[in-house]
C-alpha cells in the first residue's frame, strides 16, 4: 500500500488490512559503507480506524521517547562521516585504531553501557600511553555526539583513567636483522618496504602515505619531502641513503598507483593481483610486519615503529651535525631526539645520509 505522505516531515499513514498505521521518521542510520544511502529510522503505531486519526497521532508518535537501540558500532558509523572532515587523515587514523580496541563492546547498546565497561577496554588494551589517550578522547567524542542527539542521558566517558603513562621503549631492529630483511628482498613480499623504512626514519603512517610526487631532486641530491605529525615534520627533507636508492627509484615506475609503497590488492581465493590501494598502519602491522618478522626469525616484541628507532640509532653513528640529524628525524626537541631542527643545508644532510651504515 502506498503511504499517504504529508509535507515538512509531519509523518504519514498507510492502511494495513482494515486499520490505519501512523508512521514518522525520527532519524537516519549511517551505513559503514559510505557509498550506501542512510537508512531511515522509523517509528510506527497501528490500529487506527480512520486515516485522519492515524495522521493526527503522528505528532505524538514523534514526541515519544523510546530507548535508543544504537550499538557502539552504530554510534561510530554515524559519528565518523560527521567528524572526519574536521580533522586530518593521520588524526582520523589514530581514532580508527583506538576504536578497534573497544571491540569487546562494539555490538552492545550504548544505553546499556557504564563507565566501567569503557574503563575495562582501556585497562585491557596492551598498547602504550598514546593509544590509551586516543581511546579516552575517542570515547569522549562519541558520547558527546550521542548526548547532543539525545541518544544517551549522560557522558559516561568523562572520568576515564589512563594512568601516568610511562613511555614504552621500543627495541630497534638490530643490524643483523636489517641485513636479514635485505637478503629477503625478492623472496618475501614487502621485504623491500621494511628495509626502506629502516633507512628513511619516517613514522609508519608517513611512510605508507609517501607518493611519487614526494620524490624530488634538490641541488642534484635525491630526496623525499613529506611528514605530517609535527610542525618540524611537515615538509621535512629526507635524503635517500645509497642503501635504498635503487628501491625508491624502481618504485617510481610501478604503474597503476601514485603511492611509492602501496598495498597489493589480491583476490581472496586465488590470491591473484588485481591492483593497488593505500595501506593503513593496522594492515601493515598485522599482515606485513608481523608475518615478515616471523618468517625471517626476527625477535618477538618488535613493532613497525622499531624501524624508526633503528634509523635513529644509525644517525647517532653517522657523520654530520646534530641539527641535520634532528631534521631528518622530524623532531624539534634535542633532548628527545639528540638533535635540533630541520636543516636547509643540503650538503649537511647529504653528509649524514652517505655515512649511515
Amino acid at each position: 500500500m502506498r503511504l499517504k505522505v504529508r509535507g515538512n516531515g509531519q509523518g504519514s499513514a498507510y492502511k494495513r488490512g482494515k486499520t490505519w498505521t501512523a508512521q514518522v521518521i525520527v532519524g537516519y542510520k549511517i551505513p559503514e559503507d559510505k557509498s550506501r544511502q542512510p537508512v531511515p529510522i522509523k517509528r510506527t503505531k497501528g490500529g487506527f480506524a480512520k486515516k485522519a486519526d492515524a495522521l493526527a497521532y503522528c505528532s505524538a508518535l514523534r514526541a515519544l521517547k523510546e530507548p535508543c537501540k544504537l550499538t557502539v558500532a552504530d554510534l561510530y558509523a554515524s559519528w565518523r562521516p560527521w567528524y572526519e572532515p574536521r580533522v586530518d587523515k593521520e588524526t582520523m587514523g589514530c581514532y580508527q585504531a583506538a576504536y578497534l580496541h573497544f571491540s569487546a563492546i562494539h555490538r552492545r547498546k550504548i544505553v546499556e553501557l557504564t563507565a566501567s565497561d569503557l574503563q575495562d577496554c582501556l585497562d585491557d588494551c596492551p598498547r602504550g600511553h598514546r593509544t590509551h589517550q586516543n581511546m579516552k578522547v575517542l570515547a569522549g567524542l562519541l558520547w558527546k555526539y550521542a548526548l547532543d542527539h539525545e541518544w544517551v542521558s549522560r557522558n559516561i566517558a568523562e572520568n576515564l583513567y589512563i594512568g601516568k603513562g610511562k613511555s614504552i621503549q621500543r627495541e630497534p631492529l638490530t643490524d643483523q636483522e636489517v641485513e636479514t630483511i635485505r637478503q629477503a628482498i625478492g623472496q618475501e613480499r614487502y621485504a623491500e618496504y621494511l628495509y626502506a623504512l629502516c633507512y628513511l626514519g619516517f613514522r609508519p603512517g608517513e611512510f605508507l602515505s609517501l607518493r611519487k610526487e614526494h620524490y624530488r631532486i634538490i641541488d642534484g641530491i635525491e630526496v623525499l619531502v613529506n611528514g605530517s605529525k609535527t610542525d618540524a615534520g611537515r615538509d621535512r627533507v629526507v635524503v635517500i641513503p645509497p642503501q635504498i636508492l635503487d628501491i625508491v627509484r624502481s618504485r617510481l615506475f610501478v604503474p597503476g598507483t601514485e603511492l611509492l609503497f602501496p598495498q597489493y590488492s589480491l583476490t581472496r581465493q586465488k590470491q591473484a593481483f588485481k591492483g593497488f590501494k593505500q595501506m593503513n598502519d593496522d594492515y601493515f602491522n598485522k599482515h606485513v610486519f608481523k608475518p615478515l618478522c616471523a618468517n625471517l626469525g626476527i625477535a618477538e616484541g618488535k613493532v613497525p615503529y622499531s624501524a624508526r628507532h633503528t634509523y635513529s640509532d644509525k644517525l647517532k653513528n653517522a657523520e654530520g651535525s646534530d641539527k641535520a640529524k634532528a631534521g631528518l628525524m622530524g623532531h624539534t626537541d634535542y633532548a628527545f631526539t639528540q638533535s635540533h631542527y630541520q636543516s636547509t643545508d643540503m650538503d649537511d644532510l647529504l653528509t649524514v645520509a652517505l655515512t649511515i651504515n
